[in-house]
C-alpha cells in the first residue's frame, strides 16, 4: 500500500513538472510548427476541454491554422486564441506561439560589391542614348532622301534642257528620250495638254502615262501637250521655227 501510495505520488510529481512553465521554451509540435512558451498570460479564443496536454492544445491551434494558444494544466483546459485577440495576465497558463524562423545566411551567397554600378540608371541613360541617335539617324535620312531628290531634279533638268541637249539622249525619271530644241512633229491632236514650267516636268507627265510617245514644251508659252503618235526616235521631226509658238520636242525611245 504504501508502495502504491509512493508510486502515485511521483508520478504526480512528474506530471506536474512536465505541466510547469518555463519562459523561452521551444517545443516542436510536428515538423514546420513549433511554439515558444511563455507563462501566466492567455490570449481570448475558442475553448477546448478536457485536453490532457500542452502539446495537443498546440495541436489543436495548428491544424486550425491559428498560431496562438494557451493551456491550462489545473483545468485541462485550451484556448485557441483568435489573431485579433487580447492578451490576459492569468496565472498558470502556458501560452504557446508559433515560431517563424528567419531565413538562415547562405555562407555561399556572394556579397554584395560596395562598388557597383547602378544598373537601373546606367541603362536609362543608355536608352535615351539611344532615342537621341535614333532621332538623329532618322534626321540623317530625311535630309539624304531630300538632298538625293533635289539632286535627281537638278541631273533631269539638265538631262532635258535645251539647247544643251538638242538632237542628243537623255534620261528623265528613268525614261530616255531624244531631244529636239526649236524643232518639233506635228503639233496638232494632243491627247493632253498641261502648264508646266520647265521640259522635265512635262515629260514626268509623259512618263506616267503608258501611251504617251512623245511630248511638247513651249519654248516661251510653258505649255505641255503629250501625244500617242507611234513616232520613231530617231526622225528627225521637220518643223523648225524660233519664234513665240515655238515648241521643244522629246521623243520616247
Amino acid at each position: 500500500m504504501k508502495a502504491s501510495a509512493y508510486l502515485l505520488t511521483v508520478l504526480l510529481s512528474a506530471t506536474q513538472a512536465l505541466a510547469e512553465c518555463v519562459e523561452g521554451t521551444r517545443e516542436e509540435i510536428s515538423p514546420g510548427y513549433t511554439v515558444e512558451h511563455k507563462c501566466n498570460i492567455y490570449r481570448k479564443g475558442d475553448d477546448h476541454k478536457n485536453i490532457p496536454s500542452a502539446k495537443e492544445c498546440a495541436a489543436l491551434a495548428r491544424d486550425a491554422g491559428i498560431s496562438v494558444s494557451t493551456y491550462h494544466p489545473p483545468s485541462k483546459k485550451c484556448i485557441v486564441g483568435r489573431d485579433d485577440g487580447k492578451d490576459i495576465p492569468y496565472s498558470g497558463t502556458i501560452f504557446m506561439q508559433k515560431v517563424v524562423d528567419e531565413p538562415e545566411d547562405d555562407p555561399f551567397a556572394p556579397e554584395e560589391d560596395p562598388f557597383a554600378l547602378d544598373c537601373d540608371a546606367e541603362r536609362d541613360e543608355c536608352l535615351a542614348q539611344k532615342a537621341t541617335l535614333q532621332a538623329e539617324l532618322e534626321a540623317t535620312k530625311t535630309e539624304c532622301a531630300s538632298k538625293k531628290a533635289d539632286a535627281d531634279l537638278a541631273k533631269d533638268i539638265l538631262a532635258s534642257t535645251c539647247p544643251f541637249q538638242h538632237a542628243k539622249d537623255g534620261t528623265v525619271g528613268g525614261k530616255e528620250y531624244r531631244f529636239w530644241c526649236a524643232r518639233w512633229h506635228d503639233d496638232s491632236g494632243s491627247k493632253e495638254r498641261h502648264h508646266v514650267p520647265t521640259m522635265e516636268a512635262c515629260l514626268r507627265l509623259c512618263n506616267a502615262r503608258s501611251w504617251c510617245t512623245y511630248a511638247l514644251h513651249g519654248v516661251f508659252n510653258g505649255f505641255c501637250q503629250l501625244y500617242d503618235r507611234k513616232i520613231s526616235y530617231a526622225t528627225t521631226p521637220g518643223v523648225c521655227r524660233y519664234d513665240i509658238n515655238s515648241w521643244h520636242c522629246a521623243v520616247k525611245k
